[in-house]
């Protein structure tokens, strides 16, 4: 069995409640898996420190593994990159979205292995940025802290975005789609009971 990444953490944002798809997008379940179980296994299978970033600590405790609040709460997908990078004990730090069901070990070893000193790395696929599926950097947590509070002062709609700390840090984009390993539904997000009952039909033809 090849080794696991010591290196590198790997952390699991589950947000909670989704408005559009109206439960916790992390617990749909896939032939009798959650969401987040399955991202955990496949996570554990390259990484040996897999952590879940939450405000629902006791959803998660049935995947056995460390659950880090966020600082910020109520600030969407950047509090929970930010509670990641505070929690880190590695410089480079693998964050993936929970309602990526369907990323793979090749796209996430493809990532991780990507030579750049920027201090982050994000894969781009039909030309469109998947910004929480790659690696952060420690060095950046007091450029996430700054859009946080700036957001919070100036009551930005944005609640500090992604995209914002994307143009304020080294960020290497890196074009996955002409890649081997690619495929249509790598990237598929589950954002609304259509999206789910597409990845179910995935499964079921499989």
């Amino acid at each position: 069995m090849k080794n696991k990444r010591t290196e590198i953490t790997a952390f699991i944002l589950s947000g909670g409640k989704s408005s559009r798809i109206g439960t916790d997008k992390a617990l749909l379940s896939i032939e009798g898996k959650p969401l987040v179980q399955r991202l955990v296994e496949l996570l554990d299978s390259i990484f040996s420190k897999v952590v879940i970033s939450s405000n629902e600590l006791d959803l998660y405790n049935f995947t056995g593994k460390k659950i880090v609040q966020d600082i910020y709460t109520g600030r969407g997908p950047l509090a929970g990159i930010h509670s990641a990078l505070k929690y880190t004990d590695t410089k480079r730090n693998f964050i993936v979205s929970c309602d990526l069901p369907l990323i793979s070990t090749e796209l996430i070893n493809y990532i991780i292995n990507y030579k750049s000193e920027k201090d982050v790395i994000l894969p781009m696929a039909d030309g469109r940025t998947q910004q929480l599926c790659g690696i952060y950097s420690e060095h950046i947590l007091n450029e996430v802290e700054e859009l946080l509070i700036e957001s919070s002062k100036n009551n930005s709609k944005l609640k500090g975005s992604v995209y914002e700390l994307m143009d304020k840090v080294p960020t290497e984009i890196v074009e996955v789609d002409k890649l081997d390993f690619y495929h249509s539904n790598l990237f598929l997000n589950i954002n609304t009971p259509e999206d789910y009952d597409h990845l179910k039909r995935i499964f079921e033809n499989q």
